[in-house]
Order: structure tokens, then C-alpha cells, then sequence
């Protein structure tokens, strides 16, 4: 009886709640709406946006376990001005979402989207969406997550919107905060993204806690851009010709920009600081490596590691006018080579830091101009195997306060060539 109890009055609650969703409906399918403003609080399942929607201000509260309290598959939607929450932010993937955004030329506006399991917003099946103005918060999943999975995609914008997870268990928290995907097959091209603030908690545990990925999202630009915490700021994976400007990213746990299996990019602009481990990556992992790769004018500051990682199959990359300092090494070369620096300025932090760190690499290093101030070695290589590191120029350079110029550790089978100069 007391089960039975129960089972009614959560019944009874729940149609309570939803009392709004028919109502509106209607008003959706007959047009185009503006609601009056000051409304109490609308209850509702699911609505279905045939028209667009101005909120005017107004609170509508989901309930549902599952799926997406406003639906937009139709082209030209506009949903905008409201707030919207769910029920909860347990993290559930398969859970509860604020809105589903599939249509054509759909934009979401000035709208307030918290307290979901899943996702503030879901889809990425629509040609040049809009997410702008808008605030995310407590989300147990991932703020918004955009991705093409049957077809390609023409990239829409999304600019002015605050990403805030800063209030997630940093042990719980499972993904970024923002998701653009496309793939090779059915990439997501021509994305903007900017002008927004991303906050994740500090240190999270899963790597994949990001504040923004891009993937198979080629000719996107991302720039004026603020990212703290999280384990990336942001992440650029298989995009060619992504550009990644004026932008700021504070205390990640692995690295501030990351770029992988990523050609002709350009890194420029960026103010990155306060990180635990790198400033920038370029990572060449299998199948495709990163090539022609440019970072121009970037600030590195207070990295407890290192300030820019190339590795692997990592090649004809060009530095320029960077300013970096690291615990560390202020430019470390794994596995990659073929790279031109000209006017950067790199400033160490004494016994155990290093300017330029080859690591089974086979070289092509050209440095010209710039400074190289309080590093133990300006030039190290290592080697551990079977490789020839040689053709590494350094040359006009200034240096103070550096401890030596060059030094190296060569085992199983590692060489240094004849062309290893600094000048």
C-alpha cells in the first residue's frame, strides 16, 4: 500500500508538472511565439520547435528522464531568451538534455540551460547552427556536444557563451565542456568559435575533461577565447588549416592548445600561463602527423614543464616571436624534426632547465635570433636508440646567465652528426 502510495503521488507529480507542454505546443505549431513576460515557472516534457521561440525572460522547468526538453529539426529555428533546467546533474550520457539542435540555420540565443545529466545541448546534424550569448552551468555530461555522424556539415558559430563546469567533481567529471565533431568521412568544416569563457574544475581525473575539442572540423577558426582548468584548454584534433588565436588559457592539467594529427595550422596570438605541465603540443601521433604547423607570436608563462612539445611525426613546423618560459625546457623536439624558430625568447630556470631538448630526433633545427637566458644547457641530445640527430643550427642568439651551451646522452646506437653548430 505504501509502495502504491508512492507511485501515485510521483504520478500525480509529474502530471503536475508537465501541465504546460500541451498548451504550448499549440502556441509553438501555430507560428511564431513571444510569450508575455513574467510568467511563473512553465513545467514541461518536451516541446517541439515547428516555429521559432522568444522565452521574453521566462523559466521553464523539464521533466523528463530522458531526451531533450525543446527539439529543433526544423530549418530556421530561433530559440531564445529563457531558462531552462532539469532535474538533476548526475552524470549520465543517456540521460536528460535542455535542447536537441539538428535543423539548418537554427540558432539558440541568450538562454540560460543548467542542471541536466546529459548535455545542455545535443546534436550536429544541421548545417550553420548558432549557439550564442548563452550561459551553461552543472551539467553532468558535457555542455554541448555537436556532432555529424551521416553527413557533412557546413560549421555554424559559437561566440559570447559562458561554459561553466567549475562547480563539477573533478574526480566525476568525464568530458569537455565543448564538443565540435566531424570526422574524416563526414567532416564538420568551417566552424567559428569565440569569444567565450570556458571554467572546468582544476586537475581533473579523465583526460578527455577539456574545455573545447574540435575534431574533423577543418578551415574552423578559433580565437578571443578564455579556458581555465580542465586537463586541455583547447584541443584540436585531425583539422587542417585550423587557426587558434588571441586566446587565453589558464592552469590545465596536461596543456593549454593542443594540436594533433593536424596540417598548416596556425598558433598565434595566445596568452598561456600557470600550467602544469605544458604550454603548447603538437602531436603527431599515427595515422596522419602534424605538418606545417606555424605558432607565431604566442606568450608561455609559468609552466612547470615544458613550453612547446613537438612529437613524433611532427615535421617542417615554424616558431616565431615566441616568448616562453618553462621549468623544464622551453622547447622540446620528441621524435619530431625539421623545425625553424627565428626571434624567440626563451628564459629558463637554472640547473635542470633547457632551451632546446632533442629527443631521438633526427634534427633539421634552425634557430636565428632571439635570446636564450638561464637555462643549464641551451642545446641537450638524447638518444636511445637507432637515430642520427644532426643539421642543428643556432645561430645569433644572445644568451646570459646560461650555464653551458650544449650537452648530450647517446645510447643504443643514437649518433650526433658533423653539422651541430651554435654561433
Amino acid at each position: 500500500m505504501k509502495k502504491l502510495l508512492i507511485v501515485v503521488i510521483i504520478f500525480f507529480t509529474a502530471k503536475a508538472y508537465a501541465d504546460d507542454t500541451l498548451r504550448l505546443q499549440a502556441l509553438i505549431d501555430a507560428g511564431n511565439v513571444k510569450l508575455p513576460a513574467h510568467h511563473a515557472p512553465y513545467s514541461i516534457t518536451s516541446l517541439i520547435l515547428r516555429h521559432s521561440l522568444d522565452a521574453n525572460g521566462n523559466v521553464f522547468r523539464c521533466i523528463l528522464p530522458d531526451g531533450e526538453g525543446f527539439i529543433m529539426k526544423k530549418r530556421g529555428i530561433k530559440l531564445s531568451n529563457a531558462e531552462i533546467y532539469g532535474g538533476d546533474d548526475f552524470t549520465n550520457p543517456s540521460g536528460a538534455s535542455g535542447v536537441q539542435l539538428n535543423g539548418d540555420h537554427d540558432t539558440v540565443e541568450n538562454v540560460y540551460i543548467h542542471k541536466f545529466s546529459a548535455y545542455a545541448i545535443i546534436g550536429g546534424n544541421g548545417d550553420n547552427s548558432v549557439v550564442r550569448n548563452c550561459k551553461f552551468a552543472d551539467i553532468g555530461y558535457s555542455c554541448m556536444f555537436l556532432v555529424t555522424r551521416t553527413h557533412p556539415v557546413k560549421g555554424g558559430i559559437v561566440s559570447g557563451n559562458t561554459f561553466d563546469q567549475s562547480m563539477m567533481n573533478p574526480g566525476t567529471i568525464p568530458q569537455p565542456a565543448l564538443m565540435l565533431r566531424g570526422s574524416k568521412v563526414n567532416p564538420s568544416a568551417g566552424w567559428k568559435v569565440y569569444n567565450n569563457t570556458f571554467i572546468m574544475p582544476f586537475s581533473p581525473k579523465e583526460l578527455s575533461a577539456e574545455c573545447f575539442e574540435l575534431r574533423g572540423a577543418p578551415y574552423s577558426e578559433i580565437h578571443h577565447n578564455t579556458c581555465t582548468g580542465g586537463t586541455i584548454g583547447i584541443s584540436v584534433v585531425q583539422n587542417d588549416f585550423v587557426q587558434t588565436y588571441a586566446n587565453k588559457c589558464f592552469k590545465q592539467r596536461e596543456e593549454g592548445i593542443e594540436y594533433a594529427d593536424s596540417n598548416n595550422g596556425m598558433i598565434r596570438d595566445n596568452l598561456i600561463s600557470d600550467q602544469d605541465n605544458l604550454g603548447i603540443m603538437i602531436d603527431g601521433f599515427a595515422p596522419l602527423g602534424c605538418r606545417f604547423d606555424t605558432l607565431l607570436n604566442n606568450t608561455i608563462s609559468k609552466c612547470r614543464g615544458i613550453g612547446i612539445q613537438l612529437y613524433k611525426d611532427t615535421y617542417d613546423t615554424y616558431i616565431s616571436n615566441c616568448n616562453i618560459s618553462a621549468k623544464t625546457k622551453a622547447l622540446n623536439i620528441q621524435g619530431a624534426h625539421g623545425v625553424t624558430l627565428q626571434n624567440c625568447t626563451f628564459t629558463g630556470n637554472g640547473y635542470g632547465s633547457t632551451a632546446i631538448f632533442l629527443d631521438n630526433s633526427k634534427g633539421k633545427i634552425t634557430m636565428r635570433g632571439g635570446s636564450m637566458n638561464g637555462f643549464e644547457h641551451k642545446l641537450f641530445i638524447y638518444a636511445n636508440k637507432q637515430v642520427k640527430t644532426d643539421d642543428v643550427v643556432i645561430d645569433g642568439v644572445r644568451g646570459n646567465n646560461n650555464i653551458k651551451e650544449s650537452d648530450k646522452s647517446l645510447s643504443g646506437g643514437g649518433e650526433i652528426g658533423r653539422n651541430i653548430r651554435i654561433r
